[in-house]
This record gives structure tokens, C-alpha cells and sequence, in this order.
């Protein structure tokens, strides 16, 4: 259906059907933080498993975005919402934020910023 203006009417669609979980339960507590978190942001009613995505749950940018965000107050661990796109599941972002936290601290620094002396042409 559409409005006048030739936009989606979202109003005049049916409710999304649940999306039925078939996956594993936590193995461990991360996993088990991560699908906690998953639902909670998602405001999902029933649990969610290790391998529900987060996109087939009706998650988009800006819920990703609150998702890294309750990561870092509950495991202070900073995310990106590309990685919540590359890992879209609680298990793979399980094992993407084990890899990071098992990093040397030389990959995890940034470089050091230097001011630059002279002042370079941009143009002719």
C-alpha cells in the first residue's frame, strides 16, 4: 500500500510475523550477556539464541548503534556499528570481541598524531 505522496504506508501493513528461533542456547557468559543484550535493544519477547541475527530480528543502523553502545556500559568493550554488521549474531560477535580483547595492545593503540611543520599546496 502506498500514500498519496507514492511512500510506503506503513500504517496499512500487517504486523511482521515472529520469527521463529531454532538456534543454540549461550555456551558461556559473554554469549549469554550478548543475547541479553540482543533482546533488550531489539525489545524482543521471547529469548534469543547465539545464532538469531540481529537484522532478521527488525534491527537497522540506529538500534546497532544503541547495541554497541549497552556493550560498552556492560563490558567495556568499544564496538563499531560495522561490526555489528560484519558479526550480526550473538555468536559471532562473541567471537569477534574474544579476538579483540586477546589483541596486543600495540594493534589495539592508535597512531600517534604529529602536527605537521610545513604547510603543503593543494593546488597549482
Amino acid at each position: 500500500p502506498l500514500t498519496p505522496n507514492g511512500k510506503i504506508d506503513r500504517r496499512a501493513l500487517p504486523e511482521p510475523a515472529a520469527v521463529a528461533s531454532r538456534g543454540r542456547a549461550p555456551r558461556n557468559p559473554l554469549e549469554e550477556t550478548l543475547t541479553g543484550l540482543f533482546a533488550r535493544t531489539l525489545g524482543a519477547e521471547e529469548a534469543l539464541t547465539i545464532d538469531d541475527d540481529f537484522f532478521h530480528h527488525g534491527g537497522h543502523s540506529l538500534l546497532g548503534a544503541r547495541l554497541t553502545n549497552h556493550i560498552a556500559v556492560s563490558l567495556d568493550v568499544r564496538l563499531t556499528v560495522r561490526d555489528v554488521f560484519e558479526h550480526p549474531t550473538p555468536a559471532r560477535l562473541a567471537e569477534h570481541i574474544t579476538a579483540l580483547k586477546s589483541a596486543p595492545a600495540a594493534k589495539k593503540a592508535r597512531p600517534t598524531l604529529r602536527r605537521r611543520t610545513e604547510t603543503e599546496r593543494i593546488s597549482s
